[in-house]
């Protein structure tokens, strides 16, 4: 265990040996693993089970994206970031694998992750939205002998000294259609997210930017008319499919290269009042792949501007 946390935190000053290269590009993909799979809106829990390394991951999280006022007719800034916390065990002994080598069935891999970041969202004259950003996250990672769930005792241990430090910056660029049909609102949506992990903060290495794991995804669905209505709010439903492409040394450690998201939401919509929030939404979703299954479990809220 000491070496292995020796390795990840980057303290050996001499030429590392190929097998401690590909520990530290392990340790950079299990980062971006959790990252990936974090959901991209509202307060949510997810569950996943990797059954290929044998391992099952809970993930919690407060993602956020905010559009300001456009600032010229086709054109306006967002500012997108988030938090998540995140608990990774083994399923049952398995031999070692790049996601669950430093992992027992006594132990559990502890993630804290923070970020923030802004991008640009151009309308074109075709209806198709266009945004384009960037974002750098800050993460702590630590195996715990703990078998205590409890939150709390989680967030004590997060300013101990067996923490390793990581730091992930993250591009963004997506498509994105949506055409009002007889009262419903069909979308389609094409976007690539690119992560790149750092083992400490070398911060100069920052300017050397390789991709170490990416996700093209592809989404359709559509939003109902309004099914309910009370004052000047009212009820919609949606309906989506994802299909999700991972690439790079992210399909290594979780042992797959695609998997589908199915989901569902329900919108409160309140145009009026209060004056801070268009709508408040319920989202509940699965994934599953070839090696994956789990769910999310979302709620949260969009802001006017």
């Amino acid at each position: 265990m000491k070496y292995w946390l020796l390795v990840l935190s980057g303290i050996c000053l001499f030429a590392q040996t190929p097998e401690e290269l590909a520990a530290q590009k392990a340790y950079r993909a299990n980062i971006n693993a959790l990252l990936i799979f974090t959901s991209e809106s509202g307060l949510s829990t997810g569950l996943y089970r990797f059954s290929k390394p044998g391992v099952r991951m809970q993930i919690n999280s407060l993602p956020f994206i905010y559009h300001s006022e456009p600032y010229e007719k086709n054109l306006n800034l967002f500012i997108s970031g988030g938090l998540a916390y995140s608990v990774t065990r083994l399923d049952s002994e398995v031999e070692s694998s790049q996601l669950s080598q430093e992992l027992t069935l006594d132990n559990k891999l502890q993630t804290y992750t923070a970020g923030l970041g802004m991008g640009l969202r151009y309308k074109s004259a075709w209806g198709v939205d266009f945004l384009g950003g960037a974002e750098l996250l800050y993460s702590r990672v630590n195996t715990s002998v703990s078998s205590d769930d409890r939150i709390d005792k989680d967030i004590k241990e997060l300013f101990g000294s067996e923490f390793n430090d990581n730091i992930t910056y993250k591009l963004l660029f997506s498509a994105e259609y949506e055409k009002e049909m007889a009262g419903y609102r069909p979308y389609a949506k094409l976007g690539l997210r690119v992560y790149e992990t750092k083992v400490g903060f070398d911060l100069g290495s920052l300017s050397s930017f390789v991709t170490q794991s990416d996700v093209t995804s592809l989404s359709l669905g559509s939003e109902t008319p309004p099914l309910l209505r009370y004052n000047h709010n009212f009820l919609s439903l949606e309906g989506y499919i994802k299909a999700n492409y991972l690439h790079g040394d992210i399909t290594e450690v979780v042992g797959f290269h695609r998997f589908i998201n199915l989901g569902a939401l329900a919108y409160w919509n309140t145009p009026k009042s209060p004056s801070w929030a268009k709508r408040f939404y319920l989202e509940v979703s699965t994934i599953r792949a070839e090696g994956l299954e789990g769910y999310n479990l979302g709620t949260g809220f969009s802001l006017k501007y």
